[in-house]
């Protein structure tokens, strides 16, 4: 994998990106900045709501779910919406309802990138490694998995690349692993997505993230009860 590290003073500005695993090298941009794709398209009725619905995730989650749940029921093409409302339930302490979101995601809207990578968290996560290729039409690389695009968000990058960081791990394939990584830190050393990809190819650091996040769980978990107790 080849690459250019973006410096932080041109944050905002796209990077040129090589990647890719043994022969197979594909070149495209990677950009801090939004990326308009045809999936992230939706309509203008939930475009008008949807900044107003976010906030409301960490304020105000069960207003949340209300608005999504009706969004939802009228545009379930618009893959977001999932999203959203998988973060929502999460923040009630909801996992249970907010992995089977993650799952009417990938069954409703199975070419979106971030569908495909919730899932596939979720398969990485219950040892179910084997669904990767599956999920990820035996692509390992984003040029070749959408061959029309040439630049993609920088989440986009990350998410992709500690999912196959995860995998490699998974299948003892150890160098890859490390060479994904290594571009992960690289491009974005804050990306949320490197605790996710630490717990598979370090397990003992894994075990430690896992343990912060089950404490976290569990906060929100008691944080919900109390608000439903008021």
């Amino acid at each position: 994998m080849k690459y250019n590290k973006k410096p932080k003073k041109n944050a905002q500005r796209p990077i040129k990106m090589k990647s890719g695993e043994e022969l197979h090298f594909s070149e495209y941009e990677i950009s801090f900045d939004p990326v308009d794709t045809k999936a992230e398209k939706m309509p203008i009725q939930v475009k008008n709501q949807i900044q107003g619905i976010y906030d409301l995730i960490t304020s105000d989650p069960k207003l949340a779910i209300e608005k999504l749940l009706v969004l939802k029921e009228q545009y379930p093409q618009v893959p977001m919406l999932y999203n959203h409302l998988s973060a929502a339930y999460m923040q009630l302490g909801n996992r249970k309802i907010s992995q089977e979101i993650i799952n009417e995601n990938y069954r409703t809207n199975p070419d979106y990138l971030f569908a495909k990578l919730g899932y596939a968290q979720l398969c990485l996560g219950s040892g179910e490694y084997e669904k990767i290729p599956v999920i990820f039409d035996n692509k390992f690389d984003l040029k070749m998995l959408y061959p029309d695009r040439n630049k993609f968000h920088v989440t986009e990058f990350t998410g992709f690349t500690a999912v196959m960081c995860a995998y490699y791990s998974c299948i003892g394939k150890k160098e890859t692993a490390e060479l994904l990584y290594k571009a992960l830190i690289q491009v974005d050393p804050e990306a949320r997505m490197i605790s996710f990809a630490e717990r598979f190819l370090h397990p003992s650091l894994g075990r430690k993230v896992m343990n912060w996040l089950g404490q976290r769980a569990h906060k929100i978990e008691s944080r919900a009860e109390q608000r439903k107790n008021k």
